[in-house]
């Protein structure tokens, strides 16, 4: 119930600041800029974060303090690099960070959850020895980017965020541990989706983004009980769609010779937009996608054995890869076919 209450108040504090929030960022003028590679062509802000995640600290805390102040303590090497991580992302959204400098700066906060002892220490039956610590900071910063990169269009973000978010909030409620920060989570989530849905009245912006996939990432980690060896694939599961258009674009970039850090214009949503699909109905078709992702982790999670449970996350890779693939070559086709743009 306490769980229930706290995920309430999160929700409700975020609604009742965003308006607020908002209405600031008119006044001032700090809108999210129009140029070729964005979509919208409204004045809109970007600093969504600014009532998220600050309503996710704050009622985390009081729920900690008044159920048991002692988790502060342990929680401390993941909340203050969150925290952090929400920083350099507002920053990014002022004064537009050069890229190799934001990197630096997410690798600094990603560094310190595994050097504290959060790591992974199994893929499945593969025990990771040595590479715990390199995985697990390749497996937090890639979230990190992975969530940002899919922040394209309305809600998608944060209507990704929020099904793998809840997942992990009732496998660790069902598992016994209890762990509420997740729901808080949810709640903070839903209450900013009340204003990022089509059309948007604020954006996510990279403090948002980025701080939704560095929690992601963090809490199957944090976990009073942990979800077994089968823990890092269902986490790299639940976030395929989000890891799978980060790997596209990590191949597409190398085949062309782009730089990594450079933005493009060829991620899943924009494949999606080329080949017909509305925002409303992107959300819909990637939601769909992402909730039967969520209900066959729970599924495997308590129905099947671990070894079995394992082969059966393999073969979700598989059909994740499958559906890249067909949305990859049916924009080639599209992409193909299309008209030539009208003479100027």
């Amino acid at each position: 119930m306490k769980t229930i209450i706290y995920a309430i108040i999160a929700l409700l504090a975020t609604v009742a600041l965003t308006p607020p929030l908002i209405f600031f960022c008119d006044k001032k003028g700090w809108y999210d800029p129009i140029n070729s590679r964005k979509l919208h062509q409204e004045k809109i802000p970007r600093l969504g974060s600014i009532a998220l995640a600050p309503v996710f600290f704050i009622v985390s805390a009081v729920y900690l303090l008044k159920t048991d102040s002692l988790k502060l303590i342990p929680l401390a090497p993941i909340l203050i690099p969150a925290f952090f991580i929400f920083l350099v992302g507002v920053l990014d959204d002022f004064i537009d960070m050069p890229p190799k400098v934001k990197f630096i700066c997410q690798c600094a906060c990603c560094i310190v959850p595994p050097i504290f002892g959060y790591n992974w220490t199994h893929f499945g039956p593969l025990n990771l020895g040595v590479l715990a610590l390199p995985v697990t900071f390749l497996w937090i910063t890639g979230m990190v980017n992975a969530y940002n990169l899919i922040d394209g269009i309305d809600a998608l973000c944060g209507g990704l965020s929020f099904f793998a978010t809840a997942v992990f909030g009732i496998l660790f409620y069902l598992d016994g541990g209890g762990f509420t920060l997740p729901f808080i989570l949810c709640g903070s989530i839903l209450g900013f989706l009340v204003f990022n849905k089509p059309k948007a009245k604020i954006f996510l912006g990279d403090g948002g983004s980025q701080f939704l996939g560095y929690m992601i990432a963090i809490f199957p980690l944090a976990a009073e009980k942990p979800l077994g060896q089968n823990a890092l694939p269902i986490a790299v599961l639940l976030a395929s769609i989000p890891i799978m258009d980060t790997i596209a674009a990590i191949w597409r970039r190398t085949r062309d010779h782009i730089s990594f850090l450079l933005p493009d214009k060829a991620h899943l949503h924009h494949k999606l937009l080329a080949m017909g699909y509305s925002n409303k109905g992107i959300l819909f078709f990637l939601f769909v996608i992402q909730a039967g992702i969520c209900v066959s982790v729970v599924f495997i999670h308590y129905k099947l054995t671990q070894r079995q449970a394992f082969f059966f996350i393999i073969g979700g890779y598989f059909v994740m890869t499958v559906f890249f693939s067909i949305i990859h070559y049916t924009y080639r086709s599209v992409r193909t076919y299309l008209p030539p743009p009208p003479p100027r």
